[in-house]
């Protein structure tokens, strides 16, 4: 079993970490800098009896911890690297994946988690990687230098677009740093409003398609006797109304990325020729006589079921596999504990200084109001919602007043719980049903106040409610509440 290596400048955590080496039965190293943990890797050696897992913080004095990770990460022997991080954000999960981790956790751990990883990775064969020349040294050519690779995704790196923080947002994060080194298709899945297309963004941002084109098709938005001229262009006189020559969307994203929205809503009958497209690299322009190459990277999205589409008989299923070689699948907000809030944050601060020309802040009294909303057009209906709250906002701060008449939870304070049934009932029904939307409604408001009255002391509140404290953290996690 080969070692754990620990490398983190804060020596609390790498006791924790440590002992959880040590309930896993793997024997560990510990390092607190970049250069402390590259002298281990040259006196320790990797392969048998050497090092097999590196638990690598991204903050540490000197160099950071990505850089190490571009530099161990280089070699075909390479360990096992996860990298740790208490700034949870998309651009350090897309990069640390990049740059070749193995997975990516955030502070405060999982620990039963970190004990699965370390026994899994710790215990892969010590020739899991194709051998290296054994003169080469153990980390870069030149450890001050970073990897040419690493340094041109970090120069194509975008502004981050994509917000939240909850574990299924990170999952998503490592897919787009996994398969932004790739150039294979990718397939997104999700409810409508859930950030299909920042997602596509994203991965052409951190792919080394980065400097091409990125275009954009709607299959719904198009006419069906428009698609083939608008996918794969048209010759003069093709047909009434082609005046002149047109490239199509496949030519026009020629070395970048062509992202295929809606994809469910393309006609069966025009599927095949989609089809041959995808394997042959080559498009005919309507009326054209010869096929023309095209270079592009393809990344669909559908909010459809697919899968079931297939089996309906209304998706080929070649071309379904054809574009699911990396399905990302995006969760709906409801599913993402946390993020509510969060996002509620980033368009005031968007949208704060573009409507009022002031910074803006959230009220703690229109907290449990967003998280008792199901959301059912996610994080499109949410950012509608903050914009419509400002622009009745006469002060600072949007508390649970400037809510009213936008969430059916802001009434409940407001006009009381008989109107917001009727609101309820009169309102389309909502994904989880009109009896779990009344339920949450409710919930949240009532859990917030009891915590509210009793500072936050989560005994005393459930004993208000008339529960036990175990039942009031699975509701409060259930709804996405954080403890106060």
């Amino acid at each position: 079993m080969r070692k754990v290596l620990i490398v983190d400048d804060e020596s609390s955590i790498r006791f924790v970490l440590a002992r959880t080496c040590e309930r896993a039965g793997v024997p560990w190293e510990e390092a607190g800098s970049a250069e402390e943990a590259r002298e281990k890797l040259r006196a320790l050696g990797v392969g048998a009896g050497g090092v097999g897992l590196l638990l690598l913080d991204v903050r540490l004095p000197g160099d950071d911890g990505l850089k190490l990770l571009g530099e161990v990460a280089g070699r075909p022997d390479s360990p096992f690297v996860v990298v740790m991080t208490a700034e949870d954000t998309m651009r350090t999960a897309v990069e640390a994946m990049k740059r070749g981790a193995a997975d990516y956790l955030s502070k405060p751990f999982d620990l039963a988690r970190v004990e699965r990883i370390v026994r899994d990775l710790s215990a892969a064969p010590a020739d899991a990687h194709e051998a290296a020349d054994p003169e080469a040294p153990l980390v870069g050519v030149d450890p001050g230098a970073e990897p040419v690779e690493a340094r041109r995704y970090r120069e194509l790196s975008l502004p981050e677009t994509l917000v939240g923080r909850s574990t299924a947002m990170v999952e998503v994060y490592k897919e787009i740093g996994r398969v932004a080194r790739t150039e294979m298709t990718v397939l997104l899945m999700g409810e409508s409003g859930t950030g299909k297309e920042l997602v596509a963004r994203a991965v052409h941002a951190n792919s080394t398609r980065a400097r091409g084109p990125f275009v954009t098709v709607n299959m719904a938005a198009i006419p069906k006797d428009l698609i083939e001229s608008e996918l794969y262009g048209h010759e003069r006189g093709s047909f009434t109304g082609a005046v002149d020559r047109r490239p199509g969307k496949f030519e026009l994203a020629s070395g970048g990325t062509l992202f295929l929205d809606e994809i469910g809503e393309l006609p069966i009958d025009l599927q095949a020729k989609l089809l041959r497209v995808l394997q042959e690299r080559e498009v005919d322009r309507v009326g054209g006589n010869r096929p023309l190459p095209v270079d592009v990277r393809i990344v669909a999205a559908t909010n459809a079921d697919l899968a079931r589409s297939v089996e309906e008989g209304r998706f080929r299923r070649d071309l379904y596999y054809r574009l699911a070689v990396v399905p990302i699948r995006l969760p709906p907000l409801r599913e993402r504990e946390g993020d509510v809030v969060l996002l509620a944050r980033h368009f005031l601060a968007r949208y704060g200084e573009q409507l009022k020309g002031r910074a803006l802040t959230l009220g703690k009294d229109a907290e449990p109001l967003l998280l008792a909303h199901p959301w059912p057009g996610n994080v499109r209906e949410l950012q509608n919602v903050i914009q419509r709250a400002l622009l009745k906002l006469n002060g600072q701060r949007v508390g649970a007043r400037d809510l009213v008449g936008l969430l059916p939870a802001a009434a409940t304070q407001e006009r009381g719980l008989g109107a917001v049934v009727e609101a309820i009932l009169d309102a389309p029904a909502p994904p989880a049903g009109r009896y779990q939307s009344a339920l949450a409604s409710v919930e949240a408001p009532l859990i917030g106040a009891a915590l509210a009255r009793t500072h936050g002391n989560q005994l005393r509140a459930a004993e208000l409610l008339g529960m036990n404290r175990n039942t009031l953290r699975e509701r409060m996690r259930a709804l996405g509440m954080k403890p106060r």
